[in-house]
């Protein structure tokens, strides 16, 4: 009876694509990717037959000016913190062996999904003129909730981890 429940529970580790919190990290990290290059937030300006129009998404902040592109921008910052949002979430998707470590930085997992989501609307807030989310158009309202979506699903995973932490508790208990 041990040897099944040994073999059964490193067929478990090895394969941790079954559990449905790593599918979950693998959704932030898909996700993560699709709202890079879409536009998130969006304004206009118009001033004496000249219409200004700004996008911005996690890479560039592009300006057109009557419908030509005038300026484009790197975002180094947001492409930082998208960066790190991956990469954390790789390691937490790696280190499930250790069920309350990967609790842990799951959780700072939350910090950086909230220094992306400031960073954003500051960059937002200073760089377009006449800002307000009331003149989002469909696409920038969809991407930011994709990006709120993200927390989510941290959030998700992170309660799936204790449930499977608890489980292997009582099942300790019970041998």
């Amino acid at each position: 009876m041990y040897k099944m429940l040994t073999l059964r529970h490193a067929k478990y580790k090895r394969f941790m694509i079954q559990r449905l919190q790593t599918v979950y990290f693998i959704a932030i990290i898909l996700i993560c990717l699709l709202i890079s290059t879409g536009t998130l937030l969006s304004g206009s300006l118009s001033t004496e037959g000249l219409v200004t129009y700004y996008q911005l998404n996690l890479i560039y902040f592009k300006v057109f000016e009557n419908g030509t592109l005038v300026s484009s921008e790197i975002q180094y910052v947001l492409i930082f913190l998208l960066s790190a949002i991956i990469g954390w979430t790789l390691n937490i998707m790696f280190s499930f062996k250790d069920r309350s470590k990967q609790i842990k930085l799951a959780k700072w997992n939350y910090l950086f999904i909230l220094l992306l989501i400031v960073a954003l609307f500051t960059k937002a807030v200073m760089d377009i003129p006449g800002f307000a989310f009331a003149v989002q158009r469909m696409d920038s309202v969809f991407g930011l909730a994709l990006l709120f979506f993200i927390g989510y699903l941290n959030f998700r995973a992170i309660m799936l981890i204790k449930k499977d932490d608890a489980l292997v508790k009582s099942a300790d208990r019970i041998r």
